[in-house]
């Protein structure tokens, strides 16, 4: 049996890991909801007596289900009845791969793409249908106006645009037919025909219910329905002898205009048919006192929070600038990452610069790098190539570029086994090779090419020689090579033009999977989840937090406030330049500060 001791794990974290029951743990900001889950994984993993049976963890990404299976098997627990990872992963898996013959529109076989080739195909029709009805600008219609999730019954057209509806609907449907008839679906169709197979037959569900005694969620705020009912139908089918822990902080619910929300104690027992007992983390072991007392306001659910950590005591500089003019913003960043550096003596890799959306990001980071030259810059938005974690070139990229270490051995092993499971549902022949020989291979290729396209395409090739297989012979392979490189080139013709010249190079593609050591920057949606010394955000203007087209604008813009203030441990600074113009009106008008934050009656510190 897994036991720890208690300088480990706090009483309100033992009480919800030893809890028998049907669980729903609602964890503040930094109250160590990672190391609870963890320890719960471990915990009933170690008490498995059927060799049979896997427990499941559902996490939002693939690299918090890297972390969490990464820190159980440093606990020392045996991982080889554990199943982790996302949502998606799970159904392709567990339901669309075994049972896909039941569904008369997969009982032909299917191909997943990837969303480049999503936004790739719906711009295709989109610029069709324009020309077809002579749309003029204001009434054409774009790839960003065809946004759409998966609902239990329906897809969910996400446009608030009502004049265009219409017609959106009229582009999802061709796009639908077009993935019909060339055997593909996307990411939310694997969602909805997961749930079709399990509602239309049961036997599934009872299946896998007797598979998994222990179902874990982690991030449940980030959660869609038509997912809450894809777990809630197995459990229900199980007749309570399979448990729910699930664990997340409604306050940082901020992908609502995707579907995703914190799902009620009540509605969750009546979706997965069991009853459940609701807990809490309250403790806060990241911030400071006075960061705590500072972002408590933008609670949207009434939860308690205190400061436990280490910085508890802090000093903290909390300051908000509304009248830097956008000319000088680069001048009042810089100058806030050198007060931190220089003054309060935070490390460059404990700085996380965020604004609203990428757009907001990359010219404002190409010229800081700029202003700032010996210091780095890091970032997903700065990686030279999409990273769209479910390409399976993608997924190979991982292992390619990063260098053979005793610290990410077992990470690449892990990587590699799932490249090798991933070549065998596409039907290559790998049954003479194993995780380590695959690493092994992967290890002793060499390729000095200085352009990194042209070093990840001679790398890929050289594998695929060595596994004794054509690329072109495998559609899926051969799609989301295609889609993998014209992706990249596009990504890395936009950074080019935004001055960033070195971004083609192989050194920069190597640098994306290394462990960071610049300061980051990132969307508010993109830090969600990380922590930091010190955040300076800005761009905190209405109608960019949250976006103009928000219908829940207010609650959502006191989350996405909430998230930013929350990953601070001992500094914030908060930008709501000046001299940012829209064209709504006649003549333009200028953004102004977010509602929310000119609401708070807060006394700012002077720096």
């Amino acid at each position: 049996m897994f036991v720890w001791s208690e300088k480990d794990i706090n009483q309100e974290q033992s009480a919800a890991i030893l809890n028998n029951n049907n669980v729903l743990l609602i964890a503040c900001p930094g109250s160590g909801k990672t190391r609870t889950l963890t320890y719960k994984i471990a915990y009933e993993l170690s008490k498995l007596e059927n060799t049979k049976q896997y427990i499941v963890a559902i996490t939002y990404t693939n690299r918090a289900a890297d972390e969490i299976k990464e820190r159980i098997e440093l606990l020392g627990v045996d991982t080889s009845q554990l199943w982790i990872g996302t949502i998606h992963a799970f159904c392709l898996e567990w339901i669309l791969r075994p049972y896909s013959l039941y569904l008369p529109e997969l009982k032909y076989g299917f191909r997943v793409i990837d969303s480049f080739e999503t936004e790739r195909i719906i711009t295709s029709i989109c610029n069709d249908f324009n020309e077809e009805h002579n749309l003029q600008k204001g009434n054409r219609i774009t790839y960003w106006d065809c946004n759409f999730f998966a609902k239990p019954d329906v897809f969910s057209i996400t446009t608030s645009n009502h004049s265009k509806r219409e017609n959106v609907k009229k582009i999802l449907t061709r796009y639908f037919q077009v993935l019909k008839e060339n055997n593909q679906i996307d990411f939310e169709q694997i969602l909805f025909y997961s749930f079709k197979l399990l509602k239309e037959k049961q036997i599934i569900s009872s299946t896998l219910s007797k598979i998994f005694p222990y179902i874990l969620i982690d991030e449940y705020q980030d959660t869609k329905e038509i997912q809450y009912h894809i777990i809630g139908t197995i459990l229900k089918a199980s007749k309570n002898n399979s448990k729910l822990f699930i664990v997340g902080d409604p306050n940082q619910s901020i992908y609502q205009t995707l579907g995703a929300y914190p799902i009620e104690k009540e509605e969750l027992e009546e979706v997965s048919g069991i009853e459940i007992e609701q807990m809490e983390l309250s403790k806060n072991y990241r911030s400071s006192q006075k960061i705590i007392e500072y972002f408590d306001y933008f609670k949207t659910y009434d939860n308690n929070i205190s400061a436990e950590g280490k910085h508890k005591e802090h000093t903290s500089i909390i300051s908000l600038n509304n009248s830097v003019i956008k000319d000088n913003l680069i001048d009042e960043i810089a100058r806030l990452i050198m007060l931190n550096i220089d003054d309060y003596g935070i490390l460059p890799n404990e700085i996380c610069i965020v604004a609203p959306q990428w757009v907001h990001i990359a010219s404002v980071t190409r010229k800081l790098m700029v202003k700032l030259p010996d210091l780095s810059f890091d970032g997903p938005g700065m990686a030279p190539f999409s990273r769209d974690i479910e390409n399976f070139w993608f997924k190979l990229s991982r292992i390619i570029l990063t260098e053979p270490s005793p610290n990410l051995y077992v990470l690449r092993l892990r990587w590699a086994n799932d490249i090798l499971k991933e070549l065998s549902n596409t039907g290559v022949n790998i049954n003479n090779i194993n995780s380590k020989q695959f690493l092994k291979i992967c290890n002793s290729l060499f390729c000095d090419k200085e352009k990194g396209l042209e070093y990840l395409d001679y790398m890929f090739h050289e594998i695929a020689n060595k596994l004794n297989f054509n690329i072109d012979d495998y559609h899926m392979l051969k799609e989301h090579f295609y889609t993998f490189f014209e992706s990249s080139e596009k990504r890395i013709e936009r950074l080019k033009k935004e001055g960033i010249d070195f971004i083609d190079k192989t050194e920069s593609f190597k640098k994306v999977f290394k462990q960071r050591k610049g300061i980051t920057v990132s969307t508010i949606h993109g830090v969600k989840g990380a922590e930091f010394d010190t955040m300076i955000a800005f761009a905190l203007l209405e109608d960019y937090i949250p976006h103009f087209s928000d219908t829940n604008g207010y609650e959502n813009a006191q989350k996405m406030l909430y998230v930013i203030a929350s990953r601070a441990r001992k500094n914030l600074h908060l930008i709501a330049e000046r001299n940012r113009f829209h064209n709504f009106g006649r003549p333009p008008q200028e953004y102004v500060i977010n509602k929310n934050l000119k609401a708070y009656d807060y006394e700012y510190d002077e720096i």
